[in-house]
């Protein structure tokens, strides 16, 4: 046998990467500017106490992520893998679910805050000063909840469905509104808190309208169905687990923030407030360059995760940590020797505050790198099914760090919550990788996991002919015949001497221990588009169309490439086995 050719398909894997890291880092530029950009003007154009009861009204935004997470990530991650597997009608399904769940929980979560505002301000720690402020600001963010979440499930939605590019474009769109708005109704108008929160509402209108578009693309799996669950489709707790690590994440972010505003409250009254304020604003900004990155494992581990492709699942989170790791390192750098650049945008002069932000600025930038290794690593177990083991690892995160602000901030008073996060990070990589199996394994080497072959380079006729050779070593007569027939013949048939797409054919063991042969390509379009496509089952017969069959070539999208796919039938032969003994 030749040696595997793991360069190939790690050049694929790298490039395709991209486009799930930076036009998804550039939305979320935008996206996560919007908190930024009302603070920002609420400092300016009102002042410091406006400034911080933008502060105190941010746990409620982990709240709706949580929701969000669920749903978005949840439902993101189950139509990846019916990509992998080729299962489109069970994708516009899951789609329609999770959507109709997501509104409904968004429209209560409305109604419940309007009613219980008072309560929920009490408990998102406000102060006597800027009750009056976080309260009209509040409110007219309440309204907009169904927008807000629909804005940001939407965001994984679509990355998953190969659309990241209208995600972006969304995001743009949104952000720029909400910061015309703003920029307008503060400085101009000076209409008070309440434009801030109308400006992020409408900007998440405007962006939904733009996620509309998506439904125009031909071959998208995300499509509005029938709202029903056919025999073997996954159940609404199987959408949503996908999900529940980041929902967690959400979940426990806001009780920190809680915590935290209390802190800082107790120990340094409005200016601790604006102080925390300025810290969560600095994380968003770091959150944008980690999630870009991680958020990344959930559409490409999970396609390949649908193929049963376990070394590609590999050499995902190989490329994602060494991309994730030079982009955070010159920010990191960067504030760590000079942490007065978060400060100067917000024309702090509060003495107090000048005195406390800049070790926490440098701390909290330096934990950054130890939050970064424990998502991607945590976002990878709820990619590949493992969502127990992640939920633990933001259990362990909640365990050390709530308890442990409470008692550091005797001692460090305003510094407490970012030293609690610290150490807290650490204890998360700790269990990590001592207690999640071998979480490490993948990103310095490559690993052959369950490869029988792995070919690639340009897509050229020699190159078929040697995948062909290789082929016929690991299957039996009547699969090698299938493979000829369905795949490398049509294939040979319709390349001309000018194609160059950079390729990779694999033949892979799954754990139902048959053979699939897969074939991954750069190209807009179906090399075999003439040839006619595996008829899709309509949405209103019975569900046996959504089997994917065996010893039938599935032509697909599959992570912004196209790929050519055969699940060859396992005929009991002993030939094959001995083969690959």
């Amino acid at each position: 046998m030749e040696k595997l050719d793991f360069g190939a398909e790690s050049r694929l894997v790298r490039h395709r990467s991209y486009r799930y890291i930076f036009p998804p880092m550039i939305g979320m530029v935008f996206a996560q500017i919007a908190p930024v950009v009302d603070g920002i003007c609420a400092s300016g154009g009102i002042g410091e106490v406006a400034l911080s009861a933008i502060g105190t009204t941010g746990p409620f935004t982990y709240i709706y992520s949580f929701i969000c997470a669920l749903c978005g990530i949840g439902c993101g991650v189950v139509v990846s893998r019916c990509s992998g597997t080729g299962e489109k009608a069970k994708a516009g399904r899951v789609f329609t679910r999770a959507i109709i769940v997501l509104s409904i929980i968004s429209l209560v979560l409305t109604a419940l805050g309007i009613i219980f505002i008072d309560e929920l301000l009490w408990l998102f720690c406000a102060s006597r000063e800027n009750y009056a402020y976080a309260k009209e600001y509040f409110r007219v963010v309440l309204g907009g909840t169904l927008f807000l979440s629909l804005n940001f499930a939407g965001d994984y939605i679509l990355a998953n469905d190969n659309n990241a590019n209208l995600a972006v474009a969304g995001d743009i769109v949104g952000a720029v509104v909400n910061m015309i708005v703003d920029y307008v109704g503060i400085f101009i108008f000076h209409c008070g808190i309440w434009v801030l929160g109308f400006g992020t509402v409408f900007g998440s209108v405007c962006c939904v309208l733009v996620y509309l578009l998506h439904f125009r693309k031909k071959d998208r799996l995300c499509c509005f169905v029938k709202p029903e669950r056919k025999e073997g489709d996954p159940s609404l707790l199987d959408i949503v687990k996908p999900g529940s690590a980041e929902a967690l994440m959400y979940f426990f972010f806001a009780v920190q923030l809680l915590v935290q505003n209390f802190v800082l409250r107790e120990n340094g009254g409005t200016s601790g407030l604006a102080n925390s304020t300025i810290m969560e604003n600095l994380q968003l900004v770091f959150t944008i360059i980690i999630a870009g990155c991680t958020d990344a494992v959930f559409p490409m581990a999970s396609a390949f995760h649908g193929e049963q492709n376990k070394s590609g699942m590999l050499m995902v989170k190989r490329s994602l940590t060494r991309t994730g790791f030079l982009l955070l390192a010159l920010p990191v750098i960067l504030l760590l020797v000079y942490p007065q650049i978060s400060i100067i945008p917000y024309s702090v002069d509060d003495p107090f505050m000048l005195r406390s932000l800049p070790f926490a600025i440098r701390l909290v930038s330096a934990t950054q790198v130890f939050i970064f290794f424990a998502t991607l690593l945590i976002d990878y177990l709820s990619a590949t099914g493992r969502e127990g083991k992640a939920n633990m690892g933001f259990i362990v995160q909640f365990m050390i760090q709530i308890p442990l602000t409470l008692v550091l901030s005797r001692i460090f008073e305003m510094n407490a919550p970012w030293i609690a996060s610290f150490i807290a990070q650490i204890g998360v990589l700790v269990f990590l990788c001592f207690f999640c199996g071998d979480l490490s394994k993948g990103i310095i080497g490559f690993c052959r996991e369950n490869l029988l072959v792995l070919k690639g380079g340009n897509l050229t006729p020699s190159l078929v002919n040697g995948f062909e050779k290789e082929a016929e070593q690991y299957t039996d007569r009547n699969q090698f015949e299938v493979l000829k027939k369905q795949m490398i013949e049509p294939l040979l048939a319709s390349l001309s001497g000018n194609i160059t797409s950079h390729c990779c054919f694999s033949i892979l063991k799954r754990s139902d221990n048959r053979l699939a042969a897969i074939l991954h390509y750069e190209s807009k379009k179906d090399l075999l588009e003439d040839l006619p496509e595996l008829p899709e089952s309509d949405d209103d017969e019975d569900d046996e169309g959504d089997e994917v069959p065996s010893d039938t070539c599935i032509r697909s999208e599959f992570l912004g490439m196209r790929r050519m796919m055969i699940i060859l039938s396992d005929q009991g032969n002993e030939e094959q086995h001995q083969k690959i003994r």
